[in-house]
């Protein structure tokens, strides 16, 4: 297995989430030094790994990330990914939408988006070398019912991760995006039943929802450095639905 200072660290943002969680262990289980970054360590508190490190932040401060970033590549040689998770969803009827809870939204699943993106590029760009994954959603595409907020915000990321992967293509800096289909994690169950949960699992092509795993694999996939063509793309992790 390679040692984290030949592939370098991996900052994770939302890293204490459902995919955060499955997203850390497979990078450590890949020989990447992790800086994991969220509110709370929550489950990442029982992981023990002398490469993974946690640094308690908010997305929404831009100085907090630049310096966990920093610390990563002290500790680790150098900053090789970046994979952005954080995000909140608050589902809402269109017309009851206030300026809270829209703010809120933008400033954590896009704005801290763009700022984790500023944290990290000067050091991919000093290197000539480094991969960004973004997380959107199908709702960007699809839209969904009270969720006006969360797809805006989602649909954005969409149009960031293209502008920055042309913005950075000629330093050698890939920035790709993922986007799941609805995934069991808490956040859907915090705001769908378990019989809403088992419809759209049966209604799904392949008889199921996605897992964390499922979508931290697609995130590997985009970080790691035999794709270095790839950039600019969104990889639609669905189980065969939403095919457009």
């Amino acid at each position: 297995m390679s040692k984290p200072d030949e592939k370098g660290a991996v900052c994770v943002t939302g890293a204490a989430g459902g995919i955060g969680v499955a997203l850390v262990r497979r990078l450590l289980d890949e020989g990447y030094g992790v800086s994991a970054w969220d509110m709370a360590p929550g489950p990442l508190a029982q992981i023990t790994d002398e490469h993974l490190v946690f640094e308690t932040l908010d997305v929404r401060d831009g100085a907090a990330m630049k310096g966990a970033a920093q610390r990563a590549q002290a500790r680790f040689g150098f900053v090789h990914g970046l994979v952005s998770l954080a995000a909140i969803y608050r589902t809402q009827p269109f017309l009851d939408i206030d300026d809270a809870t829209f703010d809120l939204h933008f400033s954590i699943n896009l704005k801290g988006s763009l700022l984790a993106a500023q944290a990290v590029l000067p050091l991919m760009r000093a290197r000539k070398s480094g991969a960004i994954v973004l997380f959107s959603s199908s709702l960007a595409r699809n839209g969904g019912t009270n969720s006006a907020a969360y797809a805006a915000t989602k649909g954005g990321v969409l149009g960031l991760m293209r502008s920055m992967a042309l913005d950075v293509a000629g330093d050698n800096v890939r920035v790709n995006a993922v986007s799941p289909a609805i995934a069991d994690t808490a956040m859907p169950r915090g705001n769908l039943d378990d019989a809403m949960l088992t419809a759209r699992a049966a209604a799904n092509p392949m008889g199921r929802l996605g897992s964390p795993r499922d979508m931290a694999e697609a995130a590997l996939f985009l970080l790691d450095k035999e794709n270095g063509f790839m950039t600019g793309q969104d990889i639609r992790v669905t189980g065969g639905a939403l095919l457009f």
